[in-house]
């Protein structure tokens, strides 16, 4: 039974599904871009509770599996609608003649974020690559000249890379989150009534100056 069927006629049933089975019963269980499975799964996504949202961006984290990195995308990018921005999802994987980003999100005043979203610091994130991307989406009009780039990365303890994104070129207009954080700038957002949302600590940021973003 595909997943949207599955979930309208018995929710109970998917919410008990790790996301690593949620996957395999969207479409072909194959997730790649422009397929049903990817259809399926951000349509689920955009349904459950940032609860839920947050238990699979845990479990993208602490149990790896195939495409792992790719669902985690698909729940921040959904996220990033919690706290009230215009998303549009990239693509899974690089192709020719087309630019990569994992995430698009334009606030409510219309600054945009080029966001990109690493499951680890571990390594070295190729900062000019992604300057790069952004750089071509400005040109291609599909952002603000303003735009900024905002990494969310999925541990906690972010201390290497605010190193090198301080001593790089780029520590203007990046900006850094773990996902833990952005989870709880959607608990605050959906926890309060005032109608203020923490997503307006990024819009408009100041410069990179160290620590964690967003907390």
């Amino acid at each position: 039974m595909p997943l949207i069927s599955l979930w309208t006629s018995n929710p109970g049933a998917v919410t008990d599904l790790s996301i690593e089975q949620i996957v395999a019963t969207a479409g072909d269980g194959k997730l790649r871009d422009e397929t049903t499975c990817s259809v399926e799964l951000r349509q689920f996504l955009a349904q459950v509770g940032s609860e839920q949202l947050a238990a699979y961006a845990k479990y993208c984290l602490t149990d790896s599996f195939s495409k792992s990195g790719l669902v985690l995308q698909d729940v921040v990018n959904e996220l990033g609608r919690r706290l009230d921005y215009k998303v549009s999802n990239g693509r899974y994987q690089g192709v020719t003649g087309r630019i990569g980003f994992d995430g698009i999100w334009r606030g409510p005043d219309g600054a945009d974020l080029v966001v990109e979203v690493k499951t680890t610091d571990a390594y070295r994130i190729p900062l000019d690559t992604i300057a790069a991307y952004r750089d071509r989406l400005r040109d291609a009009g599909e952002i603000g000249r303003d735009a900024s780039v905002l990494i969310v990365v999925g541990r906690e303890d972010t201390g290497e890379l605010e190193a090198q994104v301080r001593g790089s070129r780029h520590a203007w207009d990046f900006r850094l989150i773990s996902v833990d954080a952005l989870l709880k700038l959607v608990e605050l957002k959906e926890s309060t009534e005032a109608g203020l949302t923490g997503a307006s600590r990024f819009v408009n940021p100041m410069p990179f100056t160290g620590g964690q973003r967003g907390e």
